[in-house]
């Protein structure tokens, strides 16, 4: 069951991964790191590859983790770098208005 909820979310972040590997506010260092763990994951030399059936699982979950864990930090570092940097970042909940 796992399984089918990390797909499902792969499912969403797969398609935001290229638009954010093109985009120059994601640091460099995150894409290549990115790119290389993608070419060990499919990579010939792997621990389960030889198991019947498992070596295809374990490359599907990895690669959707994977791409899970990009979008979030790629995300995460775009909207830091458009924070002014002088500026606190505010946060308040929905209900409470701001002060003017």
């Amino acid at each position: 069951m796992r399984f089918l909820s990390l797909l499902t979310a792969a499912r969403h972040s797969i398609p935001r991964v290229f638009p954010l590997m093109r985009d120059s506010r994601v640091p460099l260092w995150l894409k290549a790191a990115t790119g290389l763990l993608a070419v060990l994951i499919v990579s010939p030399l792997d621990l389960f590859g030889d198991i019947p059936v498992l070596g295809i699982f374990d490359d599907a979950a990895l690669l959707a983790l994977l791409a899970s864990a990009f979008v979030v930090l790629a995300q995460r570092m775009r909207e830091r770098l458009a924070m002014p940097h002088g500026e606190p970042r505010v946060v308040t909940p929905a209900h409470t208005p701001l002060p003017e």
